[in-house]
């Protein structure tokens, strides 16, 4: 696996996905021959945590959202044709937008999921330490 899936995928998925699939993600996303079966069933049929997710109305400013919980400059994106990069924020939003994805802004923390069209746009939040998850 490499550095940024352990830095940014992982705590992500624990954090934020239901428990009984968070283990399977972390596969599936942690395998070249599962990613693209990941991805593809992330842009289409995720559920989070209710605990920890908030839908957002599509007239939302997503980036001032986000650095008002504390995002930074750079955010990771998860999906879209610019998988696995580091981005500036408002870029990464773009890219989650345009193609759907996932974009982390603080592992495990802080992160912004758009579906699909832009049907689902969720900000993914949660202040506890995620260090003992499962």
């Amino acid at each position: 696996m490499s550095t940024l899936f352990v830095r940014y995928e992982e705590p992500t998925i624990r954090a934020f996905f239901p428990p009984e699939k968070r283990d399977r993600f972390v596969q599936l996303l942690g395998k070249s021959n599962g990613r693209r079966d990941a991805l593809k069933t992330m842009h289409h049929v995720v559920n989070f945590d209710p605990k920890w997710s908030s839908v957002v109305d599509a007239t939302s400013d997503i980036a001032g959202l986000l650095r008002a919980k504390g995002a930074g400059p750079k955010a990771y994106v998860i999906g879209t044709s610019r998988d696995q990069r580091i981005l500036p924020l408002d870029e990464a939003i773009g890219c989650v937008e345009k193609e759907s994805g996932i974009l982390v802004c603080k592992p495990g923390r802080l992160a912004y999921y758009c579906g699909e069209g832009r049907k689902r746009r969720i900000i993914l939040e949660r202040g506890d330490s995620v260090r003992d998850l499962q």
